[in-house]
C-alpha cells in the first residue's frame, strides 16, 4: 500500500501536511516497509519563526518528505490564513501508538540525543510499556558533530539496523545534523524529536492536560524555564502572531 500524504499547506513559507494521528503513524510504518529513506520533520511556532529568519532551516523543512503540525499555534495560524489542519501532533501524543505499530511490523527504533543516560531511560520505559518493541540502540547527543566521533556514532546507528532513527538535539541543530549526514545514515525514516526523550523519561514534566487541550503548553514550559525560553515564547509568540496577521492582511488585499 502506497502512502498518500494530503496536499501540503503553505504556512508562512513552510509546507505542512494536514494529517491526523492515524495518517502519520501509517506513513511512518509504510515508508519503512517500502524501504525508501524518508525525512519527517515537525512544525511548531518556534520552527516557523526560525524558518522565517534562517534560509537553510527553511530549506531543510521544505525538502522533508513530510512536515506535520506540532503546535496549537501553527494550527491557529493556519486557520487564520484559511487553511485547515485537523490535529496538533506532538510526538509525546503518538509515540506510544507508533511503538505498538512497530511491534506489529517487527520494526525497530534508535534513540539518539539528549544528556547521557536520557535516551537509555526513555528506551527502558518504552520497552516496559510496550513489550516486544525492539530498541536497536541508543546514544546521547553530546558528541562532536563532525569528524571521527561523528562517524563512529553514524556507524553505530547503521550497524544497529534500526528502521527509524529519532534525533533529539534541539532545534535547529538536530535538523542541520540530519541534513549534513542524511546520505550516510541507513535508517528508513529519520525524524527530529526535540526533548521527547526527556519527557518520556520523566525528567521534565509536561503541562497538565487541561493546559495542553487549550493550547497553553507553551505557558507551562515558560513558567518552568523562564530564562531559557523567554526569547522563544515572550518574543517569538507575538512575532508569529504579527506575521500571521500581516499575511492574512495581504491575502485579503489580493481578493
Amino acid at each position: 500500500m502506497t502512502v498518500t500524504v494530503p496536499r501540503n499547506l503553505d504556512v508562512l513559507g513552510v509546507r505542512v501536511a494536514p494529517l491526523r494521528k492515524a495518517d502519520l503513524i501509517q506513513a511512518l510504518v509504510q515508508w519503512n516497509l517500502e524501504g525508501d529513506k524518508r525525512l519527517v520533520c515537525h512544525a511548531n511556532v518556534h520552527a516557523l519563526n526560525l524558518a522565517a529568519r534562517n534560509e537553510r532551516f527553511r530549506a531543510v523543512l521544505n525538502r522533508a518528505d513530510l512536515v506535520f503540525c506540532d503546535g496549537h499555534g501553527v494550527k491557529w495560524g493556519a486557520a487564520k490564513l484559511g487553511l485547515e489542519i485537523p490535529e496538533r501532533l506532538a510526538v509525546m501524543d503518538w509515540i506510544d501508538d507508533l511503538a505498538e505499530a512497530l511491534i506489529e511490523r517487527d520494526l525497530s527504533l534508535f534513540l539518539l540525543g539528549n544528556d547521557p543516560g536520557v535516551a537509555e531511560r526513555c528506551a527502558e520505559l518504552l520497552t516496559a510499556n510496550h513489550p516486544g518493541l525492539r530498541i536497536a540502540g541508543t546514544h546521547h547527543g553530546f558528541f562532536d558533530k563532525t569528524g571521527a566521533e561523528n562517524a563512529r556514532v553514524i556507524e553505530q546507528v547503521n550497524e544497529s539496523g534500526a528502521n527509524i532513527l529519532m534525533v533529539g538535539f534541539g532545534m535547529p541543530l538536530q535538523e542541520f545534523w540530519i541534513d549534513d549526514n542524511f546520505d550516510s545514515l541507513n535508517a528508513n525514516v529519520i525524524l527530529p524529536v526535540g526533548a521527547t526523550f526527556r519527557w518520556y523519561a520523566g525528567l521534565d514534566r509536561r503541562a497538565p492536560k487541561w493546559m495542553i487541550r487549550r493550547g497553553l503548553e507553551w505557558l507551562w514550559r515558560l513558567m518552568r524555564h523562564p530564562v531559557r525560553l523567554f526569547g522563544r515564547y515572550v518574543i517569538g509568540n507575538p512575532a508569529f502572531v504579527l506575521r500571521v496577521l500581516a499575511r492574512r492582511h495581504r491575502q485579503r488585499q489580493l481578493v
